[in-house]
């Protein structure tokens, strides 16, 4: 193997003019594919990582006696549902109050919201650290009269950490009231998930609400990551063998749609995609574009390295003659040429790697926050790719794979050759 390495190297460096262009279009492609990738699925991890704030964690608790989209879980179900739960796992209670009828006021100035949600900052502090706030900070939210909201609204109210400003409601007994809270953080979000969406203490949204502890979901955060499909579904199982469960749901309007009015207690396990299922489209074509340029430029690498590597290797006809002729077998020669071919591309790839994250790190320098609407891929308004090992490992190996085998019709014939058209060739 030493000498095919020392055989292939020394090729390749004696003929690096004619393996330039092949050089070129591994390594600019794998560049291209890599940093499309990495800037994609870090796109999508924004999304992800926004979604799973906005919603309180990896998976929501919903049901009860009442299906109605607002008070469907009772309080007590807590404890039922932290029963089947791993050790690690934080549960919390919240209230989605539908802000289309809140408004805030400061100083004369006024702005409407379009979802409050009452939350136990204390229970989910590891989620609220992970915001990105302009003004104040987690640490500050431990006050019952506390609420978040984003830039956009501080910008428009013209408040900022530690002012008072007031919350004007209707009750849940019809009539309107009013409650002073202190602004303990400004965040920076533009996207749908928190532009017009503010977290205000629990207690406090009861008391404005003048409502007892009512609770719509219970929310289920995993500190340690997201959980696989498998910890749900166990979850599951376990759950439904204490309360009537609704099958784990692709879109919980199916579960409202189906459920609405029924008299029965029947709940339902809402993992954070079913939450999401309005963007799975958006997703999807992310995931088909990328699929679409990956293929394109895998076929570009393999049918270019291919058919000039044809060219090549037809010149070295006499080459491949005379090594026939000093009694070279067909497989030595092909192992020779192949590791040439796996040399140059390994080498490709490697570069194209080195250059993909240059080229990442230049994307993630840009401050693109002022895109409006982009905010929602973004983290702390920039850029963040992500790269997987694992994935950028099955991309060179599809390159290789492909490649080698293009490669290996182009060397049947020229293996092949006798030491008899070896002489007629030199002649």
């Amino acid at each position: 193997m030493n000498l095919y390495l020392r055989m292939a190297g020394k090729s390749l460096i004696t003929r690096r003019r004619q393996y330039r262009s092949l050089f070129s279009v591994c390594f600019v492609g794998v560049c291209i594919m890599l940093f499309v990738m990495c800037i994609t699925d870090g796109m999508l991890a924004s999304v992800n990582d926004k979604a799973r704030l906005y919603y309180g964690g990896d998976f929501q608790f919903l049901g009860g006696v009442s299906l109605e989209k607002t008070e469907i879980v009772a309080d007590e179900d807590m404890a039922i549902l932290e029963s089947v739960l791993p050790s690690n796992a934080v549960t919390s209670k919240r209230y989605d109050y539908d802000a289309h009828n809140i408004s805030f006021y400061f100083e004369g100035a006024n702005v409407r919201q379009r979802v409050m949600k009452g939350v136990d900052f204390n229970k989910e502090r590891l989620l609220f650290e992970k915001f990105t706030y302009v003004e104040g900070s987690a640490e500050s939210l431990e006050s019952h009269d506390s609420i978040i909201v984003s830039s956009l609204i501080a910008q428009k109210l013209g408040v900022h950490a530690g002012d008072s400003i007031t919350v004007f409601l209707p009750t849940k007994n019809g009539y309107n009231n009013t409650i002073q809270v202190v602004v303990t953080g400004i965040f920076q979000d533009s996207s749908v998930f928190g532009m017009y969406t503010s977290y205000i203490d629990y207690d406090a949204l009861m008391k404005v609400l003048d409502s007892e502890s009512i609770i719509n979901r219970i929310c289920v955060y995993f500190p340690s990551g997201e959980p696989s499909k498998s910890t749900i579904n166990k979850i599951y199982d376990s759950l439904s063998k204490k309360v009537s469960l609704y099958p784990i749901i692709q879109n919980k309007n199916d579960f409202y749609n189906q459920y609405s009015g029924e008299k029965d207690s029947v709940y339902a396990i809402v993992p954070l995609d079913a939450n999401i299922s309005d963007l799975r489209l958006m997703v999807q074509a992310l995931h088909l574009i990328v699929l679409v340029i990956v293929v394109l430029l895998v076929v570009i690498i393999s049918i270019g390295i291919s058919s000039t590597f044809r060219v090549i290797v037809m010149k070295r006809s006499v080459e491949s003659g005379t090594f026939r002729a000093l009694g070279m077998k067909p497989s030595m020669l092909l192992i020779m040429y192949l590791t040439e071919v796996l040399l140059l591309l390994l080498a490709g790839c490697l570069l194209g790697f080195v250059l993909s994250l240059g080229l990442l790190k230049i994307a993630s320098l840009y401050n693109l926050s002022f895109i409006s609407g982009f905010d929602m891929f973004l983290t702390n308004g920039y850029l963040s790719p992500v790269l997987h090992i694992t994935k950028a490992s099955a991309l060179v190996g599809v390159i290789l794979v492909t490649t080698i085998t293009s490669v290996l019709f182009t060397l049947r014939k020229l293996i092949h050759i006798s030491p008899v058209g070896a002489i007629a060739s030199i002649q």
